[in-house]
């Protein structure tokens, strides 16, 4: 006998637009439509779904997810942004609900034949919540089903809980005693084993996206069961997305605040390694990022456009907004901002330094630097910080270069990478060698007067190009066989990319610096103050060279593997892992 005589089925669709790994995934769209379209259609197809409810929080950000609600007819109960059980209750009693069906918003492929057939088996059983029966697989993702019953004894017995109060019906599957729980038989059409199908980062988005394209389906058209069989003729869709970790119920990720200065070249060098190591803590730790930023809007757009949130500082010293979202770890990338009594002061439980020369180093928790001569003469008296030094530790903002295809070409590349000050003398000195190879100068997206900079090179030779405003260099990398640059990031960028460099220093630690990378054979350093016919030698030299090109190319790819920000955020998500379980030991 049903338990319930006329049950009242609502489903709970939680939907936040501060989502740590993907801010505003639930508007971001797919097929023409927004994610949350998708799910709210779908899940209007049920033959038991009496009402449809997004439950989101009172945080002014999720705003423009209330009028995207109110504009489609959707309801909308609102609540405690980080505890997603309280706004499950307050739904459910606003709305008087027998049955829940928590819905997850990032899952676009809710299947409603899917869902029914859950509420029948946790009815038919008269239990409070469903299971498939063991050993039984499905595709399907996103969405619980439990009694009104069961989210109340949540709420009385176990509602500070962390896995309670984020993940609610997941404290059902860790703890199957808590509830009568009903088994469903297996669902044949979608009893399939096919890894993640939830929108998590912009990579998920972008399989989407491929997904609908080879279906030529239109938004709301293409089912599960389509997807499924899709896959099954082209399973290297997957490899869009294949590299990002899907989270689990236990309590983990956790927040990394950026804080990077983006100013010039080396700016732009540094905002383009954090981006990947931001990505390799979302995609690869489950770990959110947000950014703060000194510097150009272009830096700021670039951040943004890789789908991290994102301020830009108006100046070094001003205060960081991210820190009212209570960050686990701060990352420090450049030399401007904070003191090393500003950090201390901070209240972050875990301060990370990158290739940081100055004192607040010392009032950080981990430290990380590539094997140059000034990061060796540091000292460390009255550091609790543990410090990484070596080459695996660099950090690149190029992708390991081991797939990379160079296109043939009879004439060779020179890319010409240095501050807007300088790139007009270099292109002066280039002048004089005799124009069988190409010359790219790179002129930075925050160049000023960039347009009379750009015409005025091409006039000297006609083998003379400009790249400007580019946001990442990774196309001229691929089709560069040598590089002049000012030493700096991007030193590491070319290394790991296999691309030969010369290098130019401003001051004595870039020199040292420069002489570590030309002592491990990956490039050529002219030291402090090189004269115009000395660099236009070394230049010549080196394309006239093509067995030390491939020789320092080799050692590049060796040396800097490009493997360094997976390298990175490993140690951090295990320093976060170390210290919550430490802070719960001692608690």
């Amino acid at each position: 006998m049903n338990k319930f005589e006329t049950p009242r089925v609502v489903a709970v669709i939680q939907a936040r637009m501060g989502s740590t790994r993907f801010p505003g995934k639930v508007l971001k769209p797919i097929a023409g439509k927004p994610l949350l379209w998708h799910v709210v259609h779908r899940l209007e197809k049920s033959r038991w779904i009496n009402e449809i409810v997004v439950a989101t929080s009172v945080n002014p950000r999720d705003d423009a997810l209330v009028e995207y609600c109110k504009a489609e007819g959707t309801r909308v109960v609102r609540g405690p942004e980080f505890d997603v059980l309280s706004r499950f209750a307050r739904a459910a009693e606003l709305t008087d609900a027998d049955v829940i069906v928590r819905v997850c918003s990032d899952s676009p492929f809710i299947d409603a034949g899917y869902t029914d057939h859950l509420i029948d088996a946790m009815l038919d059983q008269a239990c409070d919540f469903v299971q498939l029966e063991e050993g039984a697989v499905t595709a399907h993702e996103g969405i619980d089903v439990f009694s009104r019953h069961g989210l109340d004894k949540l709420m009385m017995d176990v509602a500070e809980d962390p896995v309670a109060r984020e993940h609610v019906a997941g404290y059902f599957r860790l703890h199957m005693d808590f509830v009568p729980v009903a088994r469903a038989k297996p669902y044949p059409a979608l009893a399939k084993e096919v890894g993640r199908l939830s929108v998590d980062t912009p990579d998920d988005l972008t399989f989407m996206e491929a997904v609908h394209e080879r279906l030529h389906a239109k938004a709301g058209e293409a089912t599960l069961a389509d997807l499924l069989l899709l896959l099954e003729r082209e399973p290297s869709l997957r490899k869009i997305n294949a590299h990002v970790r899907q989270k689990g119920i236990a309590p983990e990720g956790g927040l990394v605040l950026i804080r990077c200065d983006s100013e010039g070249e080396a700016g732009a060098a540094r905002v383009r390694r954090m981006i990947d190591l931001a990505r390799a803590l979302r995609d690869r730790q489950s770990i959110g990022v947000t950014f703060a930023l000194t510097g150009s809007e272009q830096a700021l757009a670039a951040v943004q456009a890789a789908g991290f949130e994102a301020e830009r500082l108006a100046s070094p010293d001003a205060p960081m907004a991210a820190l009212s979202r209570h960050p686990d770890i701060l990352v420090l990338d450049g030399g401007e901002g904070l003191s090393r009594s500003d950090t201390e002061a901070l209240d972050i439980a875990y301060k990370v330094a990158i290739e940081d020369y100055s004192d607040r180093r010392l009032a950080c928790d981990e430290a990380f630097y590539p094997p140059l001569p000034q990061a060796q003469a540091l000292t460390w008296s009255g550091s609790k910080c543990r410090v990484h030094t070596g080459w695996e530790w660099s950090l690149s903002g190029h992708a390991p270069a081991g797939s990379a295809v160079r296109p043939a070409s009879p004439v060779l590349s020179l890319l010409v990478i240095t501050s807007d000050a300088l790139v007009g003398r270099l292109a002066n000195a280039l002048q004089s060698l005799d124009p069988v190879f190409r010359a790219r100068f790179v002129l930075g997206a925050d160049c000023k007067d960039r347009d009379r900079l750009a015409r005025s090179i091409v006039r000297l030779a006609p083998n003379f190009e400009t790249v400007e405003g580019a946001n990442g260099l990774a196309t001229e990398f691929t089709s560069s066989d040598a590089a002049l640059v000012c030493f700096g990031p991007v030193a590491y960028d070319l290394a790991a990319a296999g691309i030969p460099a010369v290098y130019l220093s401003q001051n004595e630690s870039q020199s040292g610096a420069a002489a570590a990378f030309e002592g491990a054979g990956m490039g050529i350093s002219l030291g402090l103050s090189a004269q115009d016919k000395l660099i236009a030698q070394a230049v010549w030299s080196l394309l006239n060279d093509s067995a030390r090109r491939r020789e320092m190319r080799a050692a590049g790819l060796m040396t800097i593997d490009g493997l360094g920000v997976t390298r990175v955020a490993t140690a951090l998500s295990a320093a976060l892992t170390a210290h919550r379980e430490h802070h719960r030991a001692v608690s």
